[in-house]
């Protein structure tokens, strides 16, 4: 769902072969029935994230793009996160992209290309008090990014990091434990899943190094949008 969906649903109409992960469920069956190569499972499990790279290769033959994607949220005050759903948290956010990349930069440099997609997160820029978990594991897969940036600079592998604002998807309502404050239920400035799927696409095809989504999150690494101000905004916001 959210994301992930909508890329299968752009990359399908630009003619891609699609394998997909994810958790069991009617949406997953669907797919697969509509010719998608699926595969079900925890993304945590080395089991099957190491079936899901040997599957796709017999299937296809060779494996283009990587789009760490699966992600999970959890809304929390820092002094308030129980270390149990942190490292759930951590294992699903940070450590399952880490491990999927280690399985497909070999193969992708056996073929002298690929491209690795690594969904990031604006909360990864600026630390939400009210999901601080979330925002410290978004935080550390952009540093495990750009850690493999420099390290295969070079090579035949590109990296692409995406970091959007809050996406118009079901996220908010899965997340491992809280609640998401008022005045972020509230927003309604939110870009719609398929928005998102686009400008991967876009990425992909003209090899862009960094994609914010919407375009004004650029400023929020430029520091130019939060401040002070902004600290006392998200303080505000927690309550």
């Amino acid at each position: 769902m959210g994301i992930g969906a909508a890329c299968v649903r752009e990359f399908l109409s630009a003619g891609w072969k699609v394998s997909v992960i994810a958790l069991p469920g009617l949406e997953l069956d669907r797919l697969a029935s509509s010719g998608v190569l699926t595969t079900a499972g925890d993304i945590t499990c080395s089991q099957v994230r190491e079936t899901v790279v040997e599957q796709t290769l017999r299937t296809y033959g060779r494996i283009d793009v990587l789009i760490n994607n699966a992600g999970i949220g959890l809304y929390a005050l820092p002094t308030e996160v129980t270390l149990d759903n942190f490292r759930r948290l951590l294992e699903v956010n940070v450590m399952a992209p880490l491990a999927l990349s280690q399985l497909v930069i070999p193969v992708m440099s056996k073929q002298s290309s690929g491209t690795i997609v690594n969904i990031g997160s604006v909360a990864g820029i600026v630390s939400l008090p009210w999901a601080a978990a979330y925002s410290a594991s978004k935080s550390a897969l952009h540093a495990l990014h750009d850690s493999l940036l420099r390290e295969l600079r070079g090579g035949p592998v590109h990296l692409v990091k995406v970091c959007p604002g809050i996406v118009n998807t079901g996220f908010r309502k899965h997340v491992l434990g809280g609640v998401a404050p008022v005045a972020v239920r509230n927003l309604d400035r939110i870009v719609s899943p398929e928005a998102v799927a686009v400008r991967i696409l876009r990425a992909i095809e003209r090899r862009n190094r960094t994609v914010y989504i919407p375009r004004l999150g650029s400023l929020v690494r430029a520091g130019r949008l939060f401040g002070a101000v902004a600290d006392g905004s998200l303080s505000w916001a927690a309550l």
